[in-house]
């Protein structure tokens, strides 16, 4: 971004997406969870003290949980949280759960980015591009279903980024 300092943004799947629950009771969430949580803990040594999330359910808010995370274990960091929302009705139609989490992440974000007003076909695709724009490093958790997380990791690859993959 503006800084000297780089970057790092999230793109992954949707809870129906994922092979296993996105439950703390589900063992493979909890190895999802400690990878993703030791990755982002990580990055600050690189000098990587801002990321970006897409804000989507699943991956993004889970990422976002662990940034908060970090920034609560680590105050005087400067770390730095930007939300690149798609559209402005993003998380009207996410069930409760998600609706509530993704306002209080937002209410906690260091800068919202609004790719649109509204919602128009290529929204997602703007985000997604303004994620890997903008970072050095794109973490994800990707086992090879086609679709937007392919896609933005396609683009990431063709501009060179950093790919952090999650599944292993």
């Amino acid at each position: 971004m503006a800084d000297n300092f780089k970057c790092c943004g999230f793109t992954g799947y949707r809870p129906q997406k994922f092979p296993f629950p996105l439950e703390k009771s589900s063992s493979e969430y909890i190895k999802f969870e400690n990878a993703l949580t030791n990755v982002v803990f990580s990055l600050p040594q690189d000098e990587c003290f801002t990321f970006i999330s897409g804000m989507a359910m699943g991956f993004d808010i889970i990422a976002v949980d662990t940034v908060l995370l970090l920034k609560s274990a680590y105050k005087d960091a400067s770390i730095s949280l930007i939300c690149a929302v798609p559209f402005i009705e993003q998380a009207e139609k996410y069930p409760k759960e998600w609706k509530e989490r993704y306002c209080e992440i937002l209410s906690k974000a260091d800068k919202t980015v609004l790719v649109s007003d509204k919602y128009y076909g290529g929204c997602y695709y703007r985000r997604n591009r303004f994620i890997v724009d903008n970072s050095d490093y794109i973490v994800t958790w990707f086992d090879g279903k086609s679709g937007g997380t392919a896609k933005t990791l396609e683009y990431a690859n063709s501009k060179n980024r950093t790919v952090i993959n999650l599944f292993k």
